[in-house]
């Protein structure tokens, strides 16, 4: 327990009015006086939403105040239109006109107009004149987020007098998905004019995404084959893509849902998967809607999204939402459950838009940014007011989703569970044990290799750096993940590079774009170079490798391990600072790597320190430095010692991990949430044999 975790018990015991952000900032550690101010002015906001929230109704003085209160604060506005939303049957003449006359306004301040937006669309008002809304369009060309929901605006209320004006829109450099949304709207009608279509092949004639475009066409024209019987399941991951794990924001779940999907899709209770991620780039024409199984599709929907701006999901939650579920009515999808992983705005959409489709909700529950809310010693952390909003936020939908959730899964055993009853002690009360399930990652064991010379792979897709040809027969270290500075990779270079570990053992990290780098992957490789020039010995025992495809990854894990030397096994080192669990772990494991990971995280719950892999501490490059020489050298283990622990990791991840096992899991947990034949044409039948 620490003083965050105890700070929530004791919020949660008192029985309280105020909410636990309130809760929270009252109790909040002394940074300055002027952010004490700004504290206790956003405390009185939240105590006066609050106050609204719990009213059956608004009076329209309510409804003028809150308008007024738009476009303050990202976060706080969420909670208004939210409210507003909740209580449009109550929305009076004099608030309808006041709304009219906000939006007559087309250069208003971006986030109160946005919002106003949202409110039309979400509450069906019609409120902008055809003059009123050319207006807005050309005030708000380059204000993307207003832009892109102007012309949901437009979808939404089918204004079909705008086909000149968004035909010439078509020639401007605007973002791809805005691209999208114009195309899409001037193909709403149906059937479509031929001289429409040939008018907007015209348009796009010299657009590189051309084929991508007209295939968007086909994407509204075309129905996939939908079983009729069995558990629709729909899993967002709106991190990255399955295809690009180890690139910028795509990590472990990407493979994770990929593989999950495919083992659940295959089952007879259920009909279909689908996994739906956000793409903004569509420059190597990746396709809409890819089908990995029979029934199970990867999604990718083309939802505007500014990538350098760190609120995109809370300003543009409501959008998510209606995109989705555009995509759904579309398809004529009718999903039966929902699985979201995520404390976020994106998470939250999903859980609403299940509500409203009558849906099963499954949240899988992390204490993130929780953990993050004390320092070493367990004391609150002190941090300036809009930090504070931005994991209150977070918090906050955590506790949400909990309340509208249908089945929690915790991610690891035992005492992941205990932490998590710690941080969220809501929990504990649950009686009805089959509504929260312990169930950790799992990945494919059943995996094909072919022959092939691994040096060579490695070399073809290394960045700048790569092992040279004699020193290839010296053991390695190896670490999988996108180039993040919580992945630790920097701290990993500078402890193998400072210690005997670089004279023993070659260092490959895999990971990063080869092109098209984010500022943060800028920044870590910039730092591999600063280290690498002032240690030039280090060259040719160290390679970086871009970001492969997962089967591209056990391709080069098993061939590794064929040729094991004899001095020292080959290592996997996770080196991020915490893990929550860890498939690229896994991975290794199953291929007999010797793992050591976090010690901080869910990768504790399956690895026993000594008996089948070490736990390290990841907190910097001294401390795993200290704790890799530790295990390494100070321990006197022989060869065979190691062997020994190798195969207990192996047998670990084969024997508790692998897909099929988890896959049935998720399975058994889904089927529970349902009533006997409420959904299902095998009501009578027994869990199919994985």
């Amino acid at each position: 327990m620490n003083a965050f975790t105890e700070m929530r018990r004791r919020y949660l015991q008192s029985d309280p009015a105020e909410s636990f952000a309130e809760y929270y900032l009252a109790h909040r550690c002394y940074v300055s006086d002027a952010d004490d101010v700004a504290r206790n002015q956003l405390r009185s906001k939240l105590a006066s939403l609050r106050t609204l929230s719990q009213q059956n109704s608004l009076k329209e003085a309510d409804f003028f105040r809150l308008l007024s209160d738009l476009g303050e604060n990202v976060y706080l506005d969420r909670s208004i239109v939210a409210l507003i939303i909740q209580h449009k049957g109550q929305i009076t003449s004099g608030v309808l006109d006041t709304m009219r006359a906000m939006l007559a306004v087309p250069d208003n301040a971006t986030l109160r107009y946005l919002h106003l937006l949202d409110l039309c669309i979400e509450c069906d008002l019609p409120l902008l004149s055809e003059e009123t809304l050319r207006a807005a369009i050309a005030a708000h060309r380059q204000d993307y987020d207003v832009l892109s929901t102007l012309l949901e605006y437009v979808l939404h209320f089918s204004i079909d007098n705008l086909a000149v004006l968004l035909l010439d829109y078509l020639s401007e450099d605007l973002p791809e998905n805005i691209q999208f949304q114009l195309i899409d709207i001037l193909l709403s009608n149906a059937p479509i004019p031929s001289d429409l279509q040939q008018t907007i092949q015209q348009k796009l004639a010299s657009c590189p995404q051309r084929k991508l475009y007209l295939a968007n066409q086909d994407r509204h024209r075309e129905k996939m084959s939908l079983e009729e019987c069995g558990i629709v399941v729909l899993q967002p991951m709106f991190y990255g893509d399955p295809e690009d794990s180890g690139k910028g924001k795509s990590g472990g779940l990407g493979t994770l849902l990929k593989t999950l999907g495919n083992q659940l899709s295959k089952q007879q209770q259920i009909a279909q998967v689908f996994t739906l991620t956000l793409n903004q780039d569509w420059s190597d024409q990746k396709p809409f809607l890819q089908q990995y199984e029979a029934d199970h599709w990867l999604v990718r929907l083309p939802v505007y999204l500014n990538a350098d701006d760190p609120h995109a999901f809370v300003k543009r939650e409501l959008s998510i939402k209606r995109a989705v579920q555009r995509f759904l009515q579309t398809q004529q999808i009718e999903p039966d459950l929902f699985h979201v992983r995520y404390l976020d705005n994106a998470s939250k959409a999903m859980a609403l838009l299940a509500k409203e489709l009558h849906a099963k909700l499954v949240f899988t529950l992390t204490p993130d940014p929780h953990r993050n809310m004390v320092d070493a010693e367990g004391d609150i952390l002190c941090f300036k007011v809009e930090e504070t909003l931005e994991k209150l936020n977070k918090i906050t939908i955590g506790d949400e989703l909990l309340a509208l959730t249908d089945g929690i899964v915790g991610i690891g055993g035992d005492s992941v569970k205990q932490e998590l009853e710690l941080y969220f002690p809501q929990l504990k009360p649950t009686q009805d044990a089959s509504q929260i399930r312990m169930i950790g990652e799992g990945i494919d064991t059943q995996i094909d290799t072919q022959n092939f010379n691994v040096w060579r792979f490695l070399g073809e897709h290394s960045l700048c750096y790569r092992i040279q040809k004699e020193e290839q027969s010296r053991p390695v270290i190896l670490n999988v993940g996108r180039l993040n500075w919580q992945k630790g990779q920097h701290h990993l270079l500078r402890a193998w590079g400072e210690s005997r570990l670089w004279q023993d053992f070659n260092l490959i990290l895999i990971g990063g774009n080869r092109e098209s780098k984010d500022a943060q992957e800028q920044a870590i490789t910039a730092s591999f170079d600063k280290f690498l020039a002032v240690n030039p010995h280090l060259l040719g025992r160290f390679a970086h490798v871009e970001a492969l495809p997962n089967e591209d990854i056990r391709r080069i894990e098993r061939k590794l391990m064929e040729h094991e030397a004899d001095s020292f096994p080959n290592l996997y080192v996770c080196s991020s600072v915490k893990e929550e669990f860890g498939i690229s772990i896994l991975e290794a494991m199953s291929e007999g790597f010797l793992a050591f990971v976090p010690v901080k995280g869910g990768a504790r719950t399956y690895l026993d320190d000594g008996v089948n892999g070490f736990l390290v501490d990841t907190a910097n490059a001294s401390a795993l430095r200290n704790d890799l020489e530790r295990v390494l050298y100070h321990a006197q283990r022989q060869r065979a010692d190691y062997k020994k622990i190798q195969h207990a990791g192996k047998r670990t991840v084969l024997d508790q991990f692998s897909i099929e096992e988890i896959a049935k899991r998720f399975l058994e947990l889904y089927l529970g949430l349902h009533e006997s034949g409420e959904l299902l044409c095998f009501a009578n039948q027994t869990f199919q044999d994985f």
